[in-house]
């Protein structure tokens, strides 16, 4: 998301934004920042510890509702015109050879893709309850709770290619 992950600390993730945060959120141990749609989490094991990140997510169906992305997310890419459709990601993600997997069904009213090298999961809206049918609901990076699930991932991605 414009360059940054979730290895990136908190402080440097809200310049990236311009400090354009709509929300932060600061249970205990969890750190989340919303920027409008995209959000970056955090946690750390003890309080007083530096924060490490464990993924962030495109809220997409927000755009649906006026929901503005951030200035850097629009100054980068333009306006959106509301909802994304999952037809018009898959063909966009088809012209640049990028290949999702349908997950088995876990909640009747989304639909998840996994990319398998990335591991980002994108979830479409199947039934009414979250929106229209066909819209993208969210996207996610892979959640990593520690810096050794991170390791770990990377070794068994690596042991599958």
């Amino acid at each position: 998301m414009l360059g940054a992950d979730d290895t990136w600390p908190p402080e440097r993730v809200v310049a990236l934004f311009d400090g354009d945060e709509s929300g932060v959120n600061r249970p205990r141990r969890q750190l989340w920042y919303d920027f409008g749609v995209v959000e970056f989490f955090w946690n750390r094991t003890k309080t007083g510890r530096s924060w490490s990140g464990t993924h962030f997510s495109v809220q997409a169906h927000r755009l649906a509702h006026d929901v503005a992305p951030a200035a850097a997310i629009t100054r980068r890419y333009g306006p959106f015109a509301g909802a994304v459709t999952f037809a018009a990601l898959s063909a966009e993600l088809d012209r640049r050879a990028v290949a999702l997997v349908a997950r088995p069904v876990v909640h009747e009213d989304l639909r998840e893709y996994w990319h398998p090298t990335s591991c980002t999961s994108v979830f479409v809206i199947e039934g009414s309850y979250y929106g229209r049918p066909g819209d993208v609901y969210r996207v996610a990076s892979p959640v990593f709770t520690t810096p050794e699930s991170r390791e770990s991932a990377r070794y068994r991605r690596r042991a599958n290619d």
